[in-house]
């Protein structure tokens, strides 16, 4: 029997949201950074916190910090040509 195949938010994310060994745990330095608004980051998704995870398809993408919102960040980015707005956690991105 034929099972139809899920395609949830997480899906054929194997390799691309895996830790390395180094990485495993969560960095608290990351949380502790500022951002201002005008500051660049790069999308860095953390595969252990799924709370404010943007889609896998901003992973390693530039963006400008616009505004904070409560805990996250609205960040701006291009994706084909297009700018998207993406509302993201620091646990996901870092200074780049």
């Amino acid at each position: 029997m034929f099972t139809p195949r899920s395609e949830g938010f997480r899906s054929k994310t194997r390799g691309l949201l895996r830790k390395r060994r180094r990485d495993i745990g969560l960095q608290l330095s990351r949380l502790l950074v500022r951002y201002k608004p005008g500051d660049k980051v790069v999308f860095d998704l953390n595969p252990s916190v799924h709370k404010g995870m943007p889609h896998r398809r901003y992973q390693g993408l530039m963006g400008v910090i616009l505004e904070q919102r409560g805990r996250a960040y609205a960040v701006e980015t291009t994706v084909g040509g297009s700018r998207k707005l993406v509302i993201a956690r620091p646990e996901h991105i870092k200074p780049a």
